[in-house]
C-alpha cells in the first residue's frame, strides 16, 4: 500500500524537478537582489574564506562583510552543490529543482496517506501551478529550499509525533535557511504540547522538539554577535502603520484564489471556499483525528502568518504580503483544504462533486495560465537582473573591460555583481556638507570610479541628489548610464556634474 502512494508522489515530483530545470532555462534563473548576497555568501564560503556579503556601505574600505542579515543555510546548500561541480547559479538551479521534487512528493504522499490517492494527486497538481509557488522556484531565492523543509517538518509532524527530535531538527534547519522558519520551531513546540500525555510528558516533548532549534540558531546569533555586531540580523524597535502591509496581503490572497482576475472576484471565492470547508468539517468531522494532517498544516500556516506580522511590527517594517513571503502560506492553506474537503467531497450528491470539480479545474486552468505568462516571461526576457537589459548593458561592458584596479560606487550594485563580475559600493544617503565632504574625499582617495544607471532596465536609485553636488566629470556616457570619476585637486562641492 505504502509502495502504491510513494509511486505516484515519486512521479509528480519527478514532473516537477523537470519544470523547474525548464523554468530556469534560458535566461533564467531570475537574479533578484538578494540573490547577490545568497551567491557571493555561498562563492566565498565554498573557496574556504568563510560566509561573507557584500559591503556596500561607502565609508567602508572592505568590500566585503561576514554575512549577517541573511541566515546561512541557503548560500551553505549552494556552497555544497558547487563543490561537487558548477558556479554558484547552476548550483543554484539544480537546488530549486530538488527542492520543488521533494515538495511535491511529501504533499502528495502525505495527503494522499490520509484522504486517498485522488486527493494527494489534486493536492500535487495544485501546488505545481500556483503562481505564487512557481513565481519563487524561477528565481535565486530560499524560499523554494524552506518549502521543501516546512513541507518534510509538516510530514514528520504527522507521521513520526513519538520523535519530536525528528521534526523540531527539520523546523530548526527550516529556521536557518529563511528566519521564517522559527514559526516551523513554533508550530512544532505547540503540537507535541497538545498531543496526549500528560503535562510532564507534553512538556518533555516540547523541549526535545525545541533543542535543536536552540543549539543551531543560539550558535549562528553567537556568531553574528561576535563578527558582526549585536544589531546585524535585525534592529527590534515597534513599527506601525500596517494596513498598507495588509492591504497588500489581501491583493496576494486575492491573486491566489482567483488566478489573473480582480480582488472582487477574490471576495466571493474566499466566501465560497469557506463556506465548503465548514459544510465539510460538519458533515465528516475531518478533524477529529489529533494526527489529521489538516490540524498540522492550519497549525504551522497560523504561526507563519503570525510571525510574518509580528515581524512587520516589530522587527522590519519593508517586510511586504507578496508572492514571495505568501507562498510557503498559500502552500499550508491548500494542502489543509482539500484534506478538509476531500472526506466529505466523496459523500456529497453527483451535482456537488461536479461543481466542486468543475470549479477545481477552472480554478487549476486559470493558474496555468498565469504561470505560463509569469514562466515565458523568465525565460525569455529574464526575471530581475537576469533581464536582457542588464545582460547586455552597454554600461556593464564597459566596467568589464576598463575598470580594472579600481573601486566602485554605484547605484546599482547588483548589476555589477551579477554582469561585470565586480563588487562596488553604494552612493551615501545623505547631502550633508559632511558627508559630501567626505564622500568627495575618499573617491579621491582612492581613485574611484562612480557607476550611473539610469532608468533604461527599471527603477534605479535616484543618484541626482548626491552626484550634483560633487567635483565630478564625465569619463563615458552610453545607453543605460554613464561613468564619472573625481576631479584631482577640486575644491568644489557642487555644481560640476551636468546631467
Amino acid at each position: 500500500m505504502r509502495m502504491r502512494r510513494t509511486l505516484p508522489a515519486l512521479a509528480l515530483g519527478f514532473v516537477a524537478f523537470a519544470g523547474v530545470l525548464r523554468i530556469t532555462s534560458g535566461l533564467g534563473p531570475g537574479l533578484d537582489p538578494d540573490s547577490m548576497s545568497y551567491l557571493y555568501a555561498a562563492t566565498t564560503f565554498a573557496h574556504g574564506a568563510g560566509l561573507r556579503d557584500v559591503q556596500r556601505d561607502w565609508a567602508s574600505a572592505d568590500s566585503t562583510m561576514p554575512l549577517a542579515h541573511w541566515p546561512p543555510g541557503y548560500p551553505v546548500v549552494i556552497a555544497g552543490a558547487e563543490l561537487v561541480g558548477g558556479g554558484a547559479i547552476q548550483s543554484a538551479r539544480i537546488i530549486q529543482a530538488i527542492a520543488a521534487l521533494v515538495t511535491i512528493a511529501i504533499v502528495v504522499g502525505l495527503v494522499a496517506s490520509a484522504a486517498g490517492m485522488g486527493a494527494g494527486l489534486v493536492a500535487g497538481l495544485l501546488v505545481m501551478v500556483t503562481p505564487a509557488v512557481v513565481q519563487v522556484h524561477e528565481n535565486v531565492l530560499s524560499e523554494p529550499l524552506f518549502i521543501a523543509l516546512m513541507a518534510f517538518t509538516l510530514a514528520t509532524m504527522v507521521r513520526a509525533p513519538s520523535r519530536p527530535i525528528v521534526s523540531g531538527a527539520l523546523a530548526a534547519i527550516a529556521s536557518i535557511v529563511r528566519y521564517a522558519g522559527v514559526s516551523l520551531i513554533a508550530g512544532v513546540v505547540l503540537w507535541q504540547l497538545t498531543r496526549a500525555g500528560t503535562l510532564r510528558q507534553r512538556i518533555s516533548r516540547a523541549v526535545v522538539a525545541a533543542l535543536p532549534a536552540i543549539v543551531l540558531q543560539g550558535a549562528w546569533v553567537l556568531r553574528t554577535m561576535h563578527r558582526a555586531g549585536p544589531s546585524a540580523i535585525r534592529r527590534i524597535s515597534l513599527y506601525g502603520e500596517i494596513t498598507s502591509t495588509l492591504r497588500e496581503g489581501w491583493r496576494t490572497t486575492s491573486a491566489w484564489l482567483v488566478p489573473g482576475m480582480g480582488e472582487l472576484w477574490g471576495i466571493f471565492v474566499a466566501a465560497g471556499v469557506a463556506v465548503l470547508v465548514v459544510i465539510a468539517l460538519w458533515e465528516s468531522r475531518p478533524l477529529r483525528a489529533r494526527q489529521n494532517p489538516a490540524i498540522a498544516a492550519a497549525l504551522l500556516a497560523a504561526c507563519y502568518l503570525g510571525l510574518v506580522l509580528a515581524s512587520r511590527l516589530g522587527a522590519d517594517p519593508g517586510i511586504p504580503l507578496d508572492d514571495r513571503l505568501m507562498a510557503p502560506l498559500l502552500l499550508l492553506l491548500e494542502v489543509a483544504i482539500v484534506l478538509i474537503i476531500a472526506p466529505a467531497w466523496t459523500r456529497w450528491p453527483a451535482v456537488a462533486k461536479g461543481g466542486v470539480g468543475l470549479l477545481v479545474l477552472l480554478w487549476w486552468g486559470a493558474a496555468i495560465r498565469v504561470s505560463a505568462a509569469s514562466v515565458e516571461y523568465a525565460r525569455q526576457t529574464g526575471n530581475d537582473f537576469a533581464e536582457d537589459c542588464w545582460r547586455n548593458s552597454p554600461l556593464t561592458a564597459w566596467v568589464r573591460a576598463n575598470s580594472a584596479g579600481r573601486p566602485l560606487y554605484t547605484n546599482v550594485p547588483e548589476a555589477l555583481y551579477f554582469h561585470s563580475a565586480r563588487l562596488s559600493h553604494e552612493f551615501p544617503d545623505e547631502t550633508d556638507a559632511f558627508t559630501i565632504r567626505a564622500f568627495t574625499g575618499t573617491l579621491a582617495r582612492r581613485g574611484a570610479l562612480l557607476i550611473d544607471f539610469d532608468e533604461t532596465c527599471g527603477t534605479v536609485n535616484n543618484s541626482d541628489s548626491v552626484l550634483t553636488h560633487l567635483p565630478l566629470r564625465v569619463v563615458a556616457s552610453m545607453p543605460t548610464g554613464r561613468v564619472l570619476e573625481s576631479i584631482p585637486d577640486s575644491g568644489r562641492l557642487a555644481g560640476a556634474v551636468p546631467r
